[in-house]
């Protein structure tokens, strides 16, 4: 199972879409492979997730990190689609 570490940004202007996690506590869990972890802290804010599922089933704007309050989006590689 792969682990990747995702991508710090800014606040998002809106909240709407933003994920926040409990401490200790995925975002989301899915049938996938990859487990997402903060790109500051490497607390895991995902577990478990495949690309269908972080981009088409769950899409978010950002995930708010609850262990170091850094907001986290997916690698640039993982939002395009591989055919």
């Amino acid at each position: 199972m792969p682990q990747k570490d995702m991508r710090i940004v800014p606040k998002p202007a809106s909240e709407d879409g933003v994920l926040k996690p409990a401490a200790g506590a995925y975002a989301f869990t899915g049938q996938g492979d990859i487990t997402y972890r903060c790109g500051s802290c490497k607390a895991k804010l995902l577990g478990d997730v495949g690309h269908y599922e972080v981009m088409h089933e769950h899409p978010f704007t950002a995930i708010l990190c609850p262990k170091c309050g850094r907001y986290n989006d997916l690698p640039p590689e993982d939002k395009h689609h591989h055919h």
